[in-house]
């Protein structure tokens, strides 16, 4: 049987806590959704001055997320565990580690929570939710 997929209507918030500072970038995106065996995948463009392409893929305890475009890598935050991946962007290629603290799977809403470090430097807490919306009514 073919998953379902449907276009939706999506917002990305991203949270930086980092000591006292506390930053929040808002994301507003239409993408398409894609119902997996044990989970689901999310596509849309990140629009920028160059846009990205971003897939997220969640099933049970594990997010994977792929960026490709000015800003490229493919890391996946596993609960409880810590995980590397490479991250390339114009200011070169850099080691990316993560400590992921919580994933929470809701009703159109997907949220994970993680420590950042960036070439063994820490960055702070990042708390990334996803909610969505379907922007038509019959899936594909």
């Amino acid at each position: 049987m073919k998953p379902k997929r449907y276009p939706v209507l999506l917002r990305q918030v991203t949270t930086i806590q980092d000591d006292a500072m506390r930053e929040s970038v808002d994301l507003e995106a239409e993408g398409m959704l894609f119902e997996t065996k044990d989970g689901f995948a999310v596509k849309f463009v990140q629009e920028d001055e160059q846009p990205i392409d971003t897939t997220i893929k969640w099933s049970h305890d594990q997010v994977a997320l792929n960026r490709k475009g000015p800003v490229s890598m493919h890391h996946v935050f596993i609960l409880g565990q810590q995980t590397k991946s490479g991250y390339e962007s114009q200011f070169g290629q850099m080691l990316m580690q993560t400590e992921t603290h919580t994933i929470e799977m809701l009703d159109q809403e997907m949220r994970f929570t993680y420590d950042l470090m960036m070439n063994h430097q820490a960055v702070g807490t990042y708390t990334i939710e996803l909610t969505w919306k379907r922007s038509e009514t019959d899936g594909v």
